[in-house]
């Protein structure tokens, strides 16, 4: 069933002006405005695979590609819904994921850790990266501390040279290193290395902003250094 947009609804779908800021309470229709915009653009020839749309988490795209994918099967006919392949609908860290993994062929084979795998690779590690060096007693608080800390430097987008000098400097660069050797990557690691990929080679930026003509992304009230510096590069 198709559901009657609100005047500022309307708005969203229709607007093409330029960028376009969207402040809505939960509930209001947010969701189902955004994906009519994408249909719409759908139904006015954009390429799918020219629009990448964001989410804060994996069950929020899920929720957003089955609205789009619904909305263009009304406006377009079912026969398109195949067409919608192309178009990437998730998370931050996916699509930071798939970059590197394009682009950037060290991170090819690279698994990602979860919370609860991280911190065991934290536990296993924790002396011969000497986390008690850091001043913090016991065996788990200073994992716990630690990896707050490595996310803060993600998400910040500080550089293992900023920290030199320091006893974290020493550990955080024996930790990059370990990921490294054993071919890991954490969530913050991810878009840290994706925007600094992107700063550093003009090619694999050109590459990933090549076709790229539209750009949603969901909560944004809530991104981080790291993801705005992401975002910016991208919708420059």
């Amino acid at each position: 069933m198709t559901v009657a947009l609100s005047p500022e609804q309307e708005h969203v779908v229709s607007y093409r002006g330029g960028h376009l800021q969207v402040i809505a309470c939960a509930g209001s229709g947010k969701t189902e405005a955004i994906s009519r915009r994408i249909a719409a653009l759908v139904g006015e020839s954009v390429a799918p695979d020219s629009i990448v749309a964001f989410t804060f988490t994996e069950r929020a795209a899920e929720e957003l590609k089955a609205r789009i994918v619904l909305r263009v099967a009304e406006q377009l006919g079912e026969e398109t819904k195949g067409r919608l392949s192309s178009m990437f609908v998730g998370t931050i860290h996916g699509y930071c994921l798939r970059l590197l993994q394009s682009y950037v062929p060290k991170y090819g084979d690279y698994d990602v850790l979860d919370p609860n795998q991280h911190a065991a690779l934290l536990s296993r590690e924790h002396k011969r990266l000497n986390l008690a060096s850091l001043g913090i007693g016991g065996h788990w608080q200073p994992i716990r501390d630690f990896m707050e800390t490595v996310d803060v430097i993600s998400n910040e987008l500080i550089q293992p040279e900023q920290l030199d000098g320091s006893p974290l400097g020493t550990v955080y660069r024996e930790y990059l290193a370990t990921l490294d050797r054993f071919h890991f990557l954490t969530f913050g690691r991810i878009i840290h290395l994706a925007v600094d990929s992107l700063f550093s080679s003009p090619k694999i930026l050109a590459n990933v902003r090549n076709g790229l003509t539209h750009l949603v992304v969901d909560e944004f009230q809530d991104i981080n250094p790291a993801q705005d510096a992401l975002i910016r590069l991208l919708g420059a």
